[in-house]
């Protein structure tokens, strides 16, 4: 499998100049996480949702007024449409980046992200493990009471893009990145001012899909193809044990 079979093609791209509400606005429409910057026909930097998130702590809501190339990272990584998927994963996996621009000649041909590992490899690659083997069995969690603004503070610090809501081990729910995004470009628009003291109760998923840990990789995969989700709380017996998010499901394929 090489990166051409592994990639989504036809990927939105951003002009440095365009205001950060626009960006995000595309990021909300169309389901995605990442936006390369394009200036002079070349990749400048991306702007991922957490990068938004980061604006948004570290700026307030005037960051939506801003030019994305603001904050965007010049961290990026570039691979060959015909490069080997394996590799390709590695070296996502060895720069610490969560997603790869693909490269037919000099133009940018698609993207590789997590999601796109986990819904397109075949299956036999995580036959290796169950779920216990890989998941985060500390996840970083916060009360239903918490506001927005620390809770977005949370996610940006240890760099999640899926925030348990509980009360202690009892799972309330979730809030990800893109929930987030949606709330803020919503009121944003309406009102121009978004309010951040908002509690998390209102923005998170109430019934979240789970997994035990006892279930194979397989079948976490399987559930995330189905729903179309980035992470499975763990539940057992009505406790939360941990997360297994895209990340560590990418991280198992290389173990």
């Amino acid at each position: 499998m090489n990166a051409q079979e592994l990639m989504t093609g036809s990927v939105f791209t951003i002009d440095p100049n365009r205001e950060l509400a626009v960006a995000v606005q595309l990021m909300v429409d169309h389901g995605f996480r990442h936006l390369p910057i394009i200036e002079g026909g070349s990749v400048r930097s991306v702007l991922t949702a957490l990068d938004v998130i980061n604006g948004i702590v570290n700026d307030g809501i005037n960051a939506l007024r801003e030019p994305v190339v603001k904050y965007g990272s010049g961290k990026f990584l570039t691979v060959l449409h015909g490069d080997d998927a394996m590799a390709v994963i590695r070296k996502m996996l060895d720069n610490g980046i969560d997603h790869a621009l693909v490269l037919k000649g000099n133009e940018l041909a698609g993207i590789i992200t997590e999601r796109d590992i986990v819904n397109k490899m075949p299956e036999q690659v995580f036959v290796k493990y169950r779920v216990h083997e890989v998941a985060n069995r500390d996840p970083i969690r916060v009360s239903e009471d918490a506001s927005l603004a620390s809770a977005m503070e949370v996610m940006v610090r240890h760099g999640i893009r899926h925030l348990l809501i509980a009360d202690q081990d009892r799972l309330l729910g979730i809030m990800t990145v893109k929930d987030v995004l949606r709330y803020a470009i919503k009121y944003y628009k309406l009102r121009g001012q978004v309010d951040l003291s908002i509690a998390v109760s209102k923005l998170m998923s109430h019934n979240p899909v789970t997994i035990d840990s006892a279930a194979s990789l397989i079948d976490a995969v399987r559930l995330m193809r189905r729903n179309n989700i980035g992470s499975l709380p763990i539940v057992e017996a009505g406790r939360l044990m941990g997360i297994i998010t895209e990340h560590d499901v990418v991280k198992s394929i290389i173990k």
